[in-house]
């Protein structure tokens, strides 16, 4: 038992986050669980849905492209395989000699 308080409180402290560790963990697997469940009954009823795990956790929770942003973002990448005048968002005149 810890007797000095400052001590008491780093204890403390140091369960609290091995608890949210250990909560976390048990949250994780039970996901991963269930994504292996419905891949294993997506390839019984047939469907055939390759996703690639590396990069899959960078996308889980966002929305995708707006429509006008799809279409700004190809109007982009047209007039640049067009040939015209490239100048990213980010550049100001004067910038580039």
């Amino acid at each position: 038992h810890v007797k000095n308080i400052a001590n008491q409180e780093k204890v403390w402290v140091a369960e609290q986050r091995e608890e949210q560790e250990k909560a976390k963990a048990k949250e994780l697997a039970k996901e991963i669980q269930q994504e292996r469940e419905q891949e294993e009954l997506d390839r019984i009823a047939g469907k055939s849905a390759t996703v690639d795990r590396g990069i899959d956790w960078m996308y889980h929770g966002q929305s995708k492209e707006s429509e006008i942003a799809k279409q700004d973002a190809e109007k982009k990448s047209e007039e640049y395989l067009l040939g015209k005048e490239f100048a990213p968002d980010t550049a100001v005149k004067g910038d580039i000699a």
